[in-house]
């Protein structure tokens, strides 16, 4: 908790409620008998609580721009992420029917889904494309939550494997790479504009602030 509120630049007061300690019988009286610790007191929104998971929670909800993602997944996106890329490409498109034989049908389709894709990102001011079981995608969803903003959430199925991915999510996948390059997800799109995947997209945007930059545009124009 005190690395939180270090991270955030907030000025607080530190007071130790050892027992015997006058602190700890001023924690008993506020509490109503209980001596959990941490416990904080919040006189800027009048807020007193216990646990330090909701506090951490509460202090990145209301003192920062965004609830970071796990730290451990970031670090294991920077291994995976590099060699996924490459495979997910060529996967993607063949998964897609790329290779059958009538391709005028193949190419239809992927046109169809592009324009699909193109009016579901101008209709909505925050897109991101997911798989429901993927933890990326997951930590994704939970900052575009903690931002407290309007979002779509588009998901292709489970995963992008076969029997797990949506009917008609191979096309979306092969198209979303057509139009941006991008065929791993989570894909966000913000006021039209892609942004990209999570810690290589999404994270960056929020601090350097383009993220919010690009969607006050988009409300700006409305």
């Amino acid at each position: 908790m005190r690395e939180v509120l270090s991270e955030l630049d907030i000025t607080y007061e530190l007071r130790s409620a050892g027992k015997g300690s006058a602190q700890r019988q001023e924690l008993e009286k506020i509490t109503g008998g209980s001596t959990q610790c941490p416990f904080l007191i919040d006189p800027n929104t009048n807020t007193n609580m216990p646990e330090s998971k909701a506090i951490i929670e509460y202090l990145y909800k209301n003192y920062a721009k965004f609830t970071p993602p796990s730290e451990l997944l970031g670090s294991v996106s920077q291994v995976i992420t590099p060699l996924l890329k490459p495979i997910y490409k060529v996967i993607a498109p063949l998964q897609a029917g790329s290779n059958r034989e009538d391709m005028a049908e193949y190419e239809n389709e992927i046109a169809a889904t592009k324009a699909g894709i193109e009016k579901e990102i101008t209709s909505n001011k925050v897109v991101v494309y997911s798989y429901s079981l993927s933890p990326f995608c997951t930590e994704a969803i939970a900052v575009l939550d903690s931002l407290d903003i309007e979002y779509e959430n588009i998901s292709l199925g489970l995963e992008w494997i076969p029997f797990l991915i949506n009917e008609g999510g191979s096309q979306k996948r092969a198209a979303l790479g057509a139009l941006t390059g991008q065929t791993s997800l989570p894909h966000v799109f913000v006021a039209g504009k892609s942004i990209g995947g999570l810690y290589e997209g999404l994270i960056p945007a929020l601090e350097d602030g383009s993220f919010f930059d690009i969607y006050q545009s988009e409300n700006d124009s409305k």
